[in-house]
């Protein structure tokens, strides 16, 4: 008997402390189908200005970055938000959200994709994403596979004959682009000697449950890739001068892409993905899961809490994959608001991000070293160098099976205004960025690691949708990038 009172009193304090997950005061709102950490809902000012029902944000967009120049196109996002009866509405920002893109950059690139996002899926613990992506780029970077590349730029000076080190990019560039007559009197030149044609098709379904009252996420899926490579090695340059600086009309010498394959390098880190006797896809399937702890309270844009994630992505050949390699991650996440002012609606908000990665395997599709990640939220954390990395360095600056990152930013929120009913708010973005990589995860030290401070601006468009400008310092030079939604 005192055994069951036990247990009825143990069952009635269960009840009492889920209450304030499962009733929210005075707000007529139906209750919670299970329990959400309170850390998981909104700050004030963000319930504040949250649109309700189906609406639209998006518009003609325009991008920036140094290897592509200017892009055009358009970004639309259609999200389904229910109203304020919602028992979910305090703790997503959203309830569905379909992202449509198409665009078209200076260079040539092209890319489209459509992305769903499902939180909370049919008043479940279950989370639906799915991609759809396609483009092609001509300049795809390739600035070499290992450690060693740390070095810096070096390369045969155009005009000495001798090997030099270039301490910046622009220069490096210049002389690549130089050209001389061979004994034919043809035009050789290096225009293309980082680069290679890259075309891509990707498919992604991603499922998601929680637990902890949302705080423990459980991720699973599969992503089916097909990819083709054109190297550049004896097709005609676009762009070429001979010594006097006089426009001729010259082929490309050679490529770091072909260097490296006839060299032994992708043999020793078992790497393929391309054949340049066959002009054809190839093909990566990966099964995918992850486990995740996140306390944020607003994805989009988090004013407080923690994430931490381990995926592991795994090719196989019973998927028919030209691959078998294993890749992982582990990220940490810290973000806190230590400021605010104007009654919340201003704030100073510090963010960090450290993450380390590593792929191995009996066959790795080249391309797949080229992000820690294609499971992260963002959608991929890239190596190391470019808009989403360290962000002072050309994309892809330094690759290797193993890799760490660490991203540092400050982020001000110090106005907002509403224009044609519609809530914007601005502010600037200090950040440091840094790095390394190594050729075994068992190398892993703290010495040569890459750096580059920054500054940035943000703006935010209906609490969803950020707009982002950043400016990179780095050793090399420095980088303009104008895209949409933080770094992480």
């Amino acid at each position: 008997m005192k055994s069951a009172s036990i247990s009825l009193l143990l069952l009635l304090t269960c009840i009492s402390a889920s209450a304030q997950y499962l009733v929210p005061p005075d707000t007529g709102r139906r209750p919670l189908p299970f329990a959400i950490d309170p850390s998981k809902r909104m700050p004030e000012d963000e319930l504040a200005d949250k649109k309700t029902g189906t609406f639209v944000t998006g518009l003609p967009r325009f991008e920036y970055d140094p290897i592509r120049g200017f892009g055009a196109g358009g970004n639309a996002f259609l999200f389904f938000n229910k109203d304020e009866r919602d028992p979910f509405f305090e703790y997503t920002p959203y309830r569905h959200r379909l992202n449509a893109e198409l665009f078209i950059y200076q260079n040539g690139r092209i890319s489209y994709a459509l992305n769903y996002d499902a939180p909370y899926l049919l008043n479940s613990p279950w989370r639906m994403r799915a991609d759809v992506v396609f483009y092609e780029d001509p300049n795809a970077q390739y600035w070499g596979i290992g450690r060693d590349f740390l070095r810096g730029l070096q390369f045969t000076d155009a005009r000495t004959g001798q090997t030099r080190r270039f301490r910046r990019l622009r220069d490096y560039e210049e002389n690549l682009t130089l050209a001389q007559t061979d004994s034919l009197g043809i035009y050789r030149t290096n225009h293309h000697f980082n680069q290679m044609v890259q075309q891509e098709q990707l498919y992604n379904v991603l499922g998601e449950r929680v637990f902890l009252g949302g705080r423990l996420r459980l991720m699973f899926g599969i992503e089916f890739l097909f990819t083709k490579f054109t190297s550049y090695q004896g097709r005609q340059a676009e762009e070429a001068r001979d010594l006097t600086g006089r426009a001729v009309d010259a082929f490309n010498q050679t490529t770091l892409f072909d260097i490296q394959r006839e060299d032994g390098t992708w043999n020793r880190f078992n790497l393929s993905g391309y054949d340049p006797d066959r002009s054809r896809s190839f093909y990566t399937g990966m099964l995918a899961a992850a486990l995740i702890y996140d306390t944020r309270d607003y994805e989009p844009d988090p004013s407080r809490g923690i994430f931490l994630q381990y995926s592991h992505e795994h090719c196989t050949p019973w998927l028919g994959s030209d691959f078998n390699f294993h890749k992982f991650m582990i990220q940490g996440q810290y973000i806190a608001t230590p400021l605010r002012w104007r009654e919340g609606r201003s704030r100073l908000t510090f963010a960090g991000m450290a993450c380390v990665g590593y792929i191995f395997g009996l066959s790795i599709n080249f391309i797949e070293m080229w992000d820690l990640s294609s499971q992260a939220e963002a959608g991929g954390i890239l190596v190391l160098g470019g808009a989403r990395s360290i962000r002072g360095f050309r994309e892809a600056r330094f690759v290797a099976p193993a890799a760490a990152l660490v991203n540092l930013e400050l982020r001000s929120r110090f106005y907002d205004f509403r224009l044609l009913r519609q809530h914007f708010h601005v502010g600037l973005v200090p950040f440091f960025d840094t790095g390394s990589v190594w050729d075994r995860l068992a190398d892993f030290d703290f010495s040569r690691w890459v750096a580059a401070p920054g500054l940035g601006a943000r703006m935010g468009w209906n609490q969803s949708t950020i707009f982002r400008l950043d400016y990179g310092r780095s050793t090399e030079g420095g980088q303009v990038f104008f895209s949409f939604g933080h770094i992480f």
